[in-house]
């Protein structure tokens, strides 16, 4: 039995450690959890007493908090620019290479440091931070596109 692990690497398979490798899949959870799982319904069946509970989904829309009486500025304008960056931002972010997105996911979705991500990439703090810059001035160019 071969204890070799592969991932997906610009279109190519590539093998990878076994800490790599996990260290991949748990990221990877962690990514689906943010764009998938928290966007829906959870429903917990008592079979015994014939219950379903409604845990609702942790993203909010801007329908249900209406629903909810949560009030909002009559100004759409505002609403409509920062949807329109956020979808600007989410193409952008689509056009960086593997290294860059992660980077930039790490350090600005999930809030890890330069000197975390310094640590897991075997690089010096200056690295990451000269990295984090250039990425973002070229997330800057592509949304101005």
């Amino acid at each position: 039995m071969s204890n070799k692990k592969y991932t997906m690497k610009n279109g190519k398979t590539v093998e990878v450690s076994e800490e790599i490798y996990k260290y991949l899949v748990k990221s990877d959870r962690r990514i689906r959890y943010v764009e998938e799982d928290l966007k829906r319904n959870t429903y917990i069946i008592d079979s015994v007493n014939e219950k379903v509970t409604v845990i609702p989904k942790r993203e909010q829309s801007l329908d249900r908090l209406t629903e909810l009486g949560k009030d909002f500025s009559d100004s759409d304008s505002d609403f409509q620019d920062g949807t329109i960056l956020k979808i600007m931002l989410d193409e952008a972010l689509a056009k960086l290479s593997d290294e860059e997105r992660h980077l930039i996911t790490q350090l600005f979705y999930f809030s890890r440091s330069e000197k975390d991500m310094a640590a897991e990439l075997n690089v010096t703090r200056r690295t990451i931070y000269n990295r984090k810059r250039g990425i973002l001035r070229k997330l800057r160019r592509l949304i101005e596109e």
